[in-house]
């Protein structure tokens, strides 16, 4: 209960303070890339999005490395999530880790799939109704696995393929893990 109530408070903050830059958005987000909200009541997400992020994407899956006893996906040293498979329309915990200097503000993550210029929320609410899809998930917090800092949440992604999460702390762009939907 106190999770969902955290969320819901995110929320509101993301809608009253995110409807004053809907210009900026558009703008940074050229005609090549688009933004698919039709999963999520946040028409935007709640970050600039650079299109050279996007150009400058290294496609190959991202490897995995130790820290503490787990294995994990992503940037050894910087970014990572405990690893764990991905599987089409699944929707499953991950729990991300991060190193370093970390930016201030919570956790955004988008997915764009390899040969898309669309991109998608791939963070989802899990509930027993019906799931939804958000942008947004709340700050990380202290030490865990060896990382600084951590933060769990669920992710989703609806097609197979290779996908680039981009994740975002606050509105600073952090860095991706490429993942391999089976």
């Amino acid at each position: 209960m106190k999770f969902a109530k955290y969320i819901f408070m995110s929320l509101m903050l993301i809608m009253l303070f995110g409807c004053n830059d809907t210009n900026e958005k558009e703008e940074s987000i050229n005609n090549s890339v688009s933004v698919n909200s039709s999963k999520t009541e946040e028409k935007e997400p709640p970050v600039n999005v650079d299109k050279k992020v996007i150009q400058n994407i290294d496609w190959e899956v991202s490897g995995t490395f130790n820290s503490g006893s787990y294995v994990m996906s992503g940037i050894p040293e910087k970014v990572g999530f405990i690893d764990a498979p991905f599987i089409k329309n699944s929707g499953q915990k991950y729990m991300w880790h991060f190193w370093g200097d970390i930016p201030d503000g919570e956790l955004t993550v988008l997915a764009i799939k390899k040969g898309s210029n669309e991109i998608v929320p791939a963070l989802i609410v899990p509930s027993i109704e019906d799931e939804r899809y958000v942008w947004t998930y709340n700050s990380p917090a202290g030490p865990n696995n060896g990382a600084d800092a951590h933060l769990p949440s669920n992710l989703k992604l609806n097609e197979k393929g290779k996908w680039a999460l981009l994740v975002y702390l606050g509105d600073k762009y952090f860095d991706n893990i490429v993942v391999e939907v089976s």
